[in-house]
């Protein structure tokens, strides 16, 4: 068993007190559990200046009641002294005691921040804290389980939350417990911390605007392993999926969506693009669940598409014919149904089980001995690969059918997604031209797919405002248009694939 004791290893989720209830009763944790929880309850005190210089540096400085005594803690997440956690500190009294901080680089941060004011208490916390030692032949796990309520002045919010720490034994053991646990609930990962929460309930924060995230595609220098490649892959495109996930929840931007789908595939591509070295059960259960998501969110993208790709473009010669106007209410409206099936899918167990392992399966890579490969040998390897899979099926480019078309962009944008992956190991003087005829290949079959896709205005329309001929000749007129242009497109494609295959692949 490989043993680790690194807090690093740990899984902390905010919970309603329904479900922090419902949690502590589960045949699970009652199976695992060993001996009797430990339950204490733990008041803590916040200081700052009036004007909040020390919230300002990315510093916390919490006194915190324990039996008869109190101990004071220091915590910097940004600013000058970032990543300092200095040791706790007994005081004798509940005031700050700044000469008692150990580490000298974050005391003198904090006495240049107080020299001209004072500290005084901000906001506090009593929490019951609950903790389940965990045990089974894989390892050892503690659960604690904290019900409470923060403070500040006469505002007050509530505290739920459950961490999962590993103790002892292998990463794959926390994801399975954490899986076991909590994926009946509709829960997420918590993303602020007690004094960031202390803070928004103190100045009345209720901002909770988030704008869609397009892809970050991490920088590989060459020396990494595999490992750490497909750990950058996976971090950037969980990263893209959490905050389009929210953007959807929280605004109708149709790009969510769109950039939602963009981080599902990514992670996909990620996964598969180092398949021939490893390919845990984790690992294909974390691509069959992102599959899922992707395919739930699909039918929101595709009304956005009939909205912005299909109908606009002629929507706005046709301002006098209100068939034209009907068929845009009536797509806006199926675009709003499927919106809110998708939410309802996002706060869902689905998106649970799928929220457990982003923030679970990264942590099982570093460890997968196959993967400590070299990346830069791998890559060129990978990319030879991939590019004979397009090739054999471009044999056939001009015979495919719609289904064999659609397939095509599939496996059109896998291998882009492989290409930038991989594209900074190489000169950007090849690399850029040779995705750049790779994109507009990619367009073609994209639009194509598009046009297939929009018969189903006719069903919509059918739907929404069936009583009106003028929406649907118009839906006659769009679907026409479109699949005129296509055809049109389609005799481009030979020479877009001509003009990639002709330009000699930047990994050799």
């Amino acid at each position: 068993m490989r043993g680790v004791s690194n807090s690093e290893f740990e899984f902390k989720l905010e919970l309603t007190p329904q479900q922090l209830a419902r949690l502590a009763s589960h045949p699970a944790l009652a199976n695992l559990a060993t001996g009797q929880p430990a339950i204490s309850t733990v008041r803590s005190i916040y200081f700052d200046t009036p004007d909040h210089r020390l919230r300002a540096q990315g510093i916390s400085l919490r006194l915190r009641s324990i039996g008869d005594k109190w101990v004071q803690a220091v915590q910097a997440t940004n600013g000058p002294a970032t990543g300092v956690d200095d040791v706790d500190a007994e005081v004798e009294h509940p005031e700050p005691s700044i000469g008692q901080i150990k580490d000298t680089r974050l005391r003198r941060v904090i006495q240049k921040a107080v020299s001209t004011s004072t500290l005084e208490p901000q906001f506090e916390t009593i929490v019951t804290r609950t903790i389940h030692k965990l045990h089974s032949e894989r390892g050892h796990l503690e659960l604690a389980l904290e019900d409470g309520v923060v403070r500040a002045g006469n505002a007050e919010g509530k505290l739920c939350e459950a961490e999962l720490e590993l103790k002892e034994g292998s990463p794959e053991y926390l994801l399975e417990t954490a899986s076991a646990l909590f994926s009946q609930e509709a829960v997420k990962p918590s993303e602020t911390s007690a004094a960031e929460r202390g803070y928004d309930l103190l100045l009345g924060r209720r901002d909770k605007t988030v704008a869609p995230l397009k892809a970050k595609i991490p920088v590989l220098e060459g020396g990494e392993t595999c490992a750490q490649a497909l750990l950058l892959f996976a971090e950037a495109a969980a990263e893209q999926i959490v905050r389009n996930r929210r953007a959807l929840l929280e605004t109708d931007d149709p790009e969510s969506a769109h950039q939602l789908r963009i981080g599902l595939r990514r992670l996909r591509s990620a996964i598969r693009a180092f398949r021939t070295l490893s390919e845990s059960p984790a690992a294909r259960e974390i691509e069959r669940l992102a599959r899922e998501l992707g395919r739930s969110v699909g039918p929101l993208r595709n009304a956005d598409v009939f909205i912005d790709g299909v109908l606009a473009p002629l929507a706005g010669t046709k301002k006098g014919e209100p068939g034209f106007a009907q068929l845009r209410t009536a797509l806006e409206a199926h675009r709003a149904a499927m919106r809110e099936q998708v939410r309802i899918v996002l706060i869902s167990d689905q998106w649970t089980r799928l929220q457990i392992h982003l923030a679970l399966w990264p942590k099982t890579i570093a460890g997968d001995k196959a993967l400590q490969t070299p990346v830069r040998a791998y890559a060129t390897k990978s990319l030879t690969k991939h590019w004979k899979k397009v090739s054999k099926r471009a044999v056939e480019i001009d015979d495919l059918t719609t289904e064999g078309r659609h397939d095509m962009r599939k496996v059109l944008k896998g291998f882009r997604y492989t290409c930038e992956f991989f594209g900074s190991l190489y000169p950007p003087r090849k690399v850029g031209p040779f995705i750049k005829d790779l994109k507009r290949l990619q367009d073609v079959f994209g639009y194509l797919n598009d046009v297939a896709t929009a018969g189903e205005l006719n069903r919509i329309c059918h739907e929404r405002c069936s009583n009106s001929l003028e929406a649907q000749r118009a839906v006659g007129f769009v679907l026409g248009w479109h699949e005129a242009r296509a055809t049109a497109a389609w005799d481009h494609v030979l020479e877009a694939w001509d003009q990639l295959e002709g330009r000699k692949p930047f990994w050799k």
